[in-house]
């Protein structure tokens, strides 16, 4: 079940704040199919959190459905695992565009237990703007920079 509640407890004394500069923030609990034989939460699962708030960012934020003839590709992905996830346990992920290239942008993300009030994992995924309909890359649109300078609270560069 998707949540749109935030936890209201001060995390600044467990060293850092959650999803401080992320204003795209897709909340959930973690369902059992994500849960693996060790009881805990199977690591694909970060990512593919992670590549479903991308989505939704591009819709919500760019303007660009998945099903639209511009998109992005995944370049690279770089996951930092900081703590385990259980089952039904409150999940976090901060999505936000963090640098602009010519024909690449990256996508950062904070994966947050909000039930313990901890970060779970980083990632960093470098992209690149695509045409689908024409198959090759892109520049990155001006529209895409202008609404995600209008949307996010940090400065991209």
């Amino acid at each position: 079940m998707r949540t749109t509640q935030p936890v209201q407890e001060d995390r600044t004394a467990r060293g850092g704040c959650l999803l401080e500069g992320y204003r795209y923030i897709d909340r959930f609990r973690v369902p059992f199919f994500e849960i693996d034989m060790l009881r805990h939460t199977n690591h694909i699962a970060y990512i593919r959190w992670a590549e479903t708030a991308r989505c939704a960012y591009f819709a919500d934020v760019l303007g660009e459905d998945i099903t639209g003839s511009r998109g992005c590709i995944a370049a690279r992905l770089e996951i930092e695992y900081k703590a385990q996830l259980e089952w039904r346990e409150a999940v976090a992920v901060g999505c936000r565009v963090s640098r602009f290239g010519h024909k690449s942008f990256d996508t950062q993300y904070e994966i947050w237990n909000e039930t313990r009030g901890i970060l779970a994992a980083t990632l960093l995924v470098p992209c690149v703007a695509y045409d689908y309909a024409a198959g090759h890359s892109i520049p990155v649109p001006d529209e895409w920079r202008q609404r995600v300078a209008q949307y996010e609270p940090l400065a991209v560069t």
